[in-house]
Parts: structure tokens; C-alpha cells; sequence
């Protein structure tokens, strides 16, 4: 859990790192699924892998890894539901990279108490692109946004804050592989290409309480027994099976509005 003083220091910057959650062989378990994923999809997820705890066990296992429910626990009490999750991708000396922007542009969370935690599979560094932050940014509300036009930036909807950046500001979130960070939704964050040798992996997952205000996509109660009639609860963890999986997967996005 964690001390009264780091859910000071997160609620004052929208940022906390590094915590660690993970020992080096559930770090080497997860990344082989991770790899495995990879492998089998291809250049389908040479970026990021989208909702994975809905799909496929091994992400579902990480994003309720008691160490990691913990942390989130503390900061927003024992009521804890997933309502989003992507594995973030950065190869080796791949331009890809993301311009400041805040998750609450789209994730539509921007009123509701939550937190994404960005658990690294690999060490996270400035060679490699790790995340960048401005704290405090989270309590300056939303800014206005658009859409960058550069074949480069990785997320989906290629969001862009539409205004000056105070880089002399920003603080560089570097982790090794088994912590993580955590990060609000309004915070202004980006991330720069890899220039190492090694690739970059996260694992983001997002983290609400029944008061979320709804949900495209089922949410993961992860911990509590509150009442949610507004939301659609997953109750089952996905099939352990790969192939099933898989088959689930393209299943869920053939009739979902959710995005890739």
C-alpha cells in the first residue's frame, strides 16, 4: 500500500514512480505473453495490443496482480473496476512516439476518479522513450486538442494538445522492468522515439470505482461488491486457451466500436 506521503506527492503532481510490483520471474512470464501475442498478430499490434485483459489471461492476470491492486486501492478506495487496458509497444529504433496530450480528451474520464498504472516489461529509459510528464498538470484542467498529422505518433486517435508545452517542465518517468507508475488522466504526458537497441513494453491499465459515470466495453471488477446496474461486469476471466482467445478477440472487435 501506499504511505500517506506518496498519495500526497500523487494527488499534488498527477505522477508517482517508480513502485515495485513485480519479481524478475513474473516480469520474464509476462513479457514471453506478451511476445507470444506479438508473434502470432504480427504487424497488427506493432504498436499496442488493445484491451488485452478482456482477451486473454496473462493480461487479465497482470491488471489484478494483488501488488498492483494495492496501489490503486489506496488511492481510490476498496470499490476497484478495469475500464480499459493496452499494451504499448516501442521498437527498437522506431520513429513511433506520442505528442503531449491528456487521456481525458477521450477516455472520458476526466470528471471521474481514477488512475492508469504503467507497468514496465522492460526497463523503461530516455534511450528508449520512456513517458514524459508535467506535474501538476492533471489540476490545470482539460486543454483543447487536435489531431496530429504525423504518421509517427502511435495512439490511435493521434491526439495533440493544441496549445504550448513547458518542456523545462517535464520530468522523465524512468523505470525498470517489474515497477510502475501511476499517472492521472488530465495529466500532460508524451514520449519520444526509441533510439536504443531494445524495445520499449508497457502495460497500461485503467482504473475506476462504481462511480464511474459508464462504459462501452464491460469493466473488471477487481475488487469490492458494489452495486453497478450502469455498467455492463465481466465475470469470467478469458479462456486460458490461446487459439479461443484469439478467436474471442476478433469476435469482440468485429462488433465493437472500441478501436484497435
Amino acid at each position: 500500500m501506499l504511505s500517506a506521503r506518496q498519495i500526497q506527492d500523487y494527488r499534488r503532481d498527477g505522477v508517482l514512480f517508480p513502485i515495485p510490483v513485480l519479481s524478475d520471474g513474473e516480469v520474464a512470464a509476462f513479457r514471453a505473453a506478451v511476445e507470444e501475442l506479438r508473434a502470432v498478430l504480427g504487424e497488427e499490434v506493432r504498436y499496442r495490443i488493445s484491451l488485452p485483459h478482456l482477451h486473454f489471461r496473462s493480461a487479465w492476470d497482470l491488471a489484478i496482480h494483488p501488488a498492483v491492486l494495492d496501489v490503486a486501492e489506496s488511492l481510490l478506495g476498496p470499490e476497484l473496476l478495469i475500464k480499459g487496458s493496452v499494451v504499448l509497444i516501442k521498437p527498437a529504433g522506431d520513429p513511433a512516439f506520442v505528442a503531449w496530450h491528456q487521456d481525458g480528451t477521450y477516455s472520458r474520464l476526466d470528471e471521474d476518479d481514477n488512475v492508469s498504472a504503467w507497468i514496465a516489461l522492460a526497463d523503461s529509459t530516455e534511450d528508449n522513450g520512456c513517458l514524459r510528464v508535467i506535474p501538476g498538470s492533471h489540476r490545470e484542467g482539460l486543454l483543447p486538442h487536435t489531431e496530429s498529422a504525423d504518421e509517427h505518433h502511435m495512439l490511435a486517435r493521434r491526439p495533440q494538445v493544441a496549445a504550448a508545452v513547458d518542456e523545462s517542465r517535464a520530468v522523465s518517468v524512468v523505470l525498470r522492468a517489474g515497477e510502475m507508475s501511476l499517472h492521472h488522466s488530465d495529466i500532460l504526458h508524451s514520449s519520444q522515439p526509441n533510439r536504443s537497441t531494445t524495445d520499449r513494453v508497457g502495460y497500461v491499465v485503467r482504473f475506476v470505482t462504481p462511480r464511474v459515470s459508464g462504459s462501452t466495453i464491460p469493466v473488471v471488477r477487481a475488487r469490492g461488491r458494489a452495486a453497478c446496474p450502469h455498467l455492463e461486469i465481466l465475470a469470467q476471466p478469458p479462456p486460458a486457451d490461446l487459439r479461443t482467445s484469439l478467436a474471442l478477440r476478433e469476435e469482440f472487435f468485429r462488433h465493437s466500436s472500441a478501436a484497435r
